[in-house]
């Protein structure tokens, strides 16, 4: 980022109740996701999650209340930031970048919706000052969502299979989500991360459950990126993956890798 974040506060942007986030990191980088890969944005990293998948390449994010986040103030400079911090301060940095050359703010996690009411506050003066929102989720909290949904505008959506996560399934919480999300103005998309470990029935199930809800919607099937153990599906799995998703009634299925992870950005 040419010309790094501290010193361009300066638009006023009072909070209602002065909520307060805990943060893992503040950064500007490429989506490196989904059908969006490849824009910029200013990601907004949240600290703590509900969930512990085996793939997860964000560990630091885990914590729950960590002690400090990392703000980045030039490209590969950080410095650091006391939590929790309040939502006028956030707000009042992501304000003054409005109108750069960024695509929108991706809420990234961790999990962002398990701070939803800060959310809320935050994001219609977000929007105000003319930011696109995009919110990367675990897809299974569909009551915080629903909190946040009007202000919007992207949602980039996970089915978590047990055999890839390690973790037991939320089949109905990511069906509720999808329902609820596609009764939205948000463009919506479901990612699916896939290993050496995927099970082709619970494959077959995801979709079949995105069939049921929106069978147009676009479907990621996302190679897991080796890290801590986690073995890459072979390309002659994915092949078969995809037509496997196909048959069961969606349309729009996409193999696509983390391009972030090619481009060796963060």
């Amino acid at each position: 980022m040419a010309a790094g974040l501290l010193f361009l506060y300066g638009l006023p942007a009072m909070l209602p109740r002065n909520p307060e986030a805990w943060l893992a990191e503040v950064f500007c980088s490429v989506q490196g996701e989904g059908p969006l890969a490849g824009v910029r944005q200013v990601f907004v990293r949240f600290a703590g999650c509900h969930r512990r998948c085996r793939f997860c390449d964000t560990s630091a994010a885990l914590l729950t209340r960590p002690k400090t986040w990392m703000l980045e103030t030039a490209t590969g400079r950080d410095r650091h930031e006391t939590n929790p911090v309040a939502g006028e301060r956030l707000v009042k940095i992501l304000s003054a970048l409005s109108g750069g050359p960024f695509h929108s703010i991706a809420l990234t996690g961790g999990e962002p919706l398990l701070q939803a009411e800060f959310l809320q506050a935050a994001l219609p003066r977000l929007r105000r000052v003319g930011w696109k929102i995009y919110l990367e989720t675990a897809g299974d909290r569909w009551r915080e969502l629903q909190q946040i949904l009007p202000h919007l505008d992207y949602i980039a959506m996970d089915i978590k299979l047990p055999g890839v996560t390690g973790q037991p399934g939320s089949w109905q919480a990511h069906r509720k989500f999808l329902e609820v999300a596609t009764a939205s103005r948000a463009s919506t998309f479901v990612k699916i991360v896939a290993s050496h470990a995927t099970v082709a029935a619970q494959l077959r199930r995801a979709a079949r459950l995105v069939a049921a809800v929106a069978p147009l919607m676009p479907v990621i099937l996302q190679p897991a990126t080796p890290h801590a153990g986690v073995c890459a599906p072979t390309a002659p799995q994915l092949w078969r993956w995809q037509q496997l998703m196909l048959a069961a009634g969606l349309r729009d299925v996409r193999v696509l890798p983390q391009m972030h992870v090619a481009m060796k950005l963060r």
